[in-house]
């Protein structure tokens, strides 16, 4: 099995305001769908827009990504990564709703570990 990592970015056709509600229903849905099929990830809303990170086996996330593309509560899904990864940074939560501003930290602090793993990788160091 190879863990896969694929995060995406949305608008949300939900309305503003009931979309944190709907997205806690989401969420929560998520979670037994996920636990069954051994993927974990984040989803945050903020400003109309969804930004959801999901790790897994990669045959999992393709067939989730396919029903999460023709969910109508969002429409213009653009990926952000889509690529193998080493270790899961969600594997505690089959599916949890985060803060915009900790979900934002949470993503920078993933690339800065993964660019100090890179570096280590080929003993380079830049000046």
């Amino acid at each position: 099995m190879r863990l896969w990592k694929i995060s995406y970015t949305s608008i949300a056709a939900l309305p503003e305001e009931t979309a944190n509600a709907d997205a806690l229903v989401i969420c929560a849905l998520a979670e037994q769908y996920n636990a069954l099929h051994g993927i974990t990830g984040v989803l945050t809303l903020h400003r109309g827009r969804f930004a959801q990170v999901l790790e897994g086996p990669e045959t999992a996330l393709r067939a989730l990504m396919a029903r999460i593309i023709a969910d109508v509560r969002h429409h213009t899904v653009k990926m952000v990564a889509d690529g193998p990864i080493f270790k899961r940074r969600y594997a505690d939560w089959s599916m949890a709703f985060s803060d915009p501003k900790a979900f934002v930290s949470d993503q920078l602090d993933d690339v800065l570990e993964q660019t100090a793993a890179v570096t280590r990788a080929l003993g380079t160091t830049w000046h």
